[in-house]
C-alpha cells in the first residue's frame, strides 16, 4: 500500500513537470500564481520546478512578471543533448499510466531534455496520448447522450480555471475542440480539448437538446454572439503573421501599394486579437474599435503591476 502510494505521488510529480513544460511553451508567458493554480500546487513548488528545468538545460525567461521557455532551436551544438529513440518515447508514454523504477533509460531521457524540435515532438506525443483519452471519453458521452464534467477547464478569455458541466454535441474536424452546451449558461460554446484538466463522465442524460447547435470558431480562435467591429493598420510584419497564424482573417485584409496593410471586420471576442496585438508592440495601430482600445488599455494596466 505504501509503495503504491509512493508510486502515485511520483507519477503526479512527473506529469506535473510535463504539464508545466507545456504551459511555459506559450509565447505569451504565465505568472507563477496562475501556473500554481493550474497545476494545483503552490508558488514555492513552481519555483523549485523552474530550478529543475534550468538544471536540465531549459532557459526560462521572465518578462513583465510572466515566465516562458526560450526556444533554443538552432542554438550551438553545445545545447544539443541528443534525440529520443523509439524506446525512450514509449517509456515517456508509460509514465502517464504508471510509475517506473529508476533505471538507466530513464536517466538518459532526463539528460536529453532540452528545447529542440525533436523534444517538442516527443512531448507532443505524450500530451496527445492524454488528449486522445479525453476524446474517447467525450465520444462515449455523445453516443450515450449523457452530460459530462470538464474538470479544471482553463478559460483563456476569463483567465480562470473552473469545472464545467456540458452537453457535448460534436467535435470539430481536427478533433481538438468540442461543440457543447454549457448547462449553467444554456449557451453553445467551443471547448478546447487541450485546456481540459480531466474528463468526468456522468449518467445524467442530456436535458437541453433543443438548444444544441453546431458552432464554428470566429476570427482569432473565439466564438460568441457579440460582434466587435475593428479596423487595424498593420505593418508588413504584422500582416504576414496575421494571415499565417489566422488564415480566416485574410479575406478581411487589404493592402495599398504593398506598404500599407489593413484589417477590417467583426470579431466575436477581443482576447484573441488583443493577444496578437500585444505580442507585436509598435506593429499594429487600432484605427477603429473603442471596445478593443479599452480592452488593450486594461491589459496594459495589468502589466504594470508585475
Amino acid at each position: 500500500m505504501i509503495m503504491a502510494k509512493a508510486n502515485t505521488i511520483e507519477q503526479q510529480k512527473i506529469l506535473r513537470v510535463f504539464k508545466l513544460i507545456n504551459l511555459l511553451k506559450s509565447n505569451i508567458g504565465k505568472n507563477v500564481h496562475k501556473l500554481a493554480e493550474t497545476l494545483d500546487t503552490d508558488s514555492r513548488t513552481i519555483y523549485r520546478y523552474f530550478k529543475l528545468l534550468e538544471a536540465l538545460g531549459f532557459e526560462i525567461e521572465k518578462k513583465h512578471g510572466k515566465f516562458r521557455l526560450v526556444d533554443k532551436v538552432g542554438s550551438p551544438d553545445e545545447y544539443a543533448y541528443g534525440t529520443f529513440n523509439d524506446e525512450e518515447i514509449l517509456l515517456i508514454n508509460a509514465l502517464m499510466s504508471k510509475s517506473t523504477d529508476k533505471n538507466l533509460l530513464k536517466d538518459s531521457i532526463l539528460k536529453k531534455i532540452n528545447i529542440r524540435s525533436d523534444f517538442n515532438q516527443s512531448v507532443n506525443q505524450l500530451f496527445n496520448a492524454r488528449l486522445g483519452k479525453f476524446v474517447d471519453q467525450i465520444s462515449r458521452a455523445i453516443k450515450d447522450r449523457n452530460q459530462v464534467y470538464l474538470k479544471d477547464y482553463y478559460s483563456l478569455s476569463s483567465d480562470s480555471v473552473t469545472d464545467r458541466l456540458i452537453e457535448p454535441v460534436a467535435f470539430n474536424k481536427a478533433y481538438d475542440a468540442i461543440y457543447a452546451l454549457e448547462v449553467e449558461s444554456k449557451e453553445m460554446k467551443i471547448f478546447k480539448i487541450e485546456r481540459i484538466g480531466e474528463v468526468q463522465l456522468t449518467s445524467k442524460p442530456i436535458k437541453h437538446q433543443s438548444l444544441h447547435q453546431k458552432l464554428e470558431p470566429g476570427l482569432f480562435g473565439f466564438s460568441g454572439k457579440n460582434q466587435f467591429f475593428v479596423k487595424l493598420k498593420l505593418s508588413k510584419k504584422a500582416y504576414q503573421l496575421m494571415i499565417e497564424e489566422y488564415p480566416d482573417a485574410k479575406p478581411h485584409t487589404e493592402f495599398k501599394n504593398r506598404k500599407q496593410y489593413f484589417f477590417e471586420g467583426e470579431v466575436p471576442q477581443l482576447p484573441g486579437l488583443a493577444r496578437f496585438i500585444l505580442g507585436l508592440p509598435g506593429e499594429v495601430e487600432v484605427i477603429e474599435g473603442e471596445e478593443l482600445k479599452e480592452y488593450l488599455k486594461e491589459q496594459m494596466e495589468k502589466a504594470k503591476y508585475f
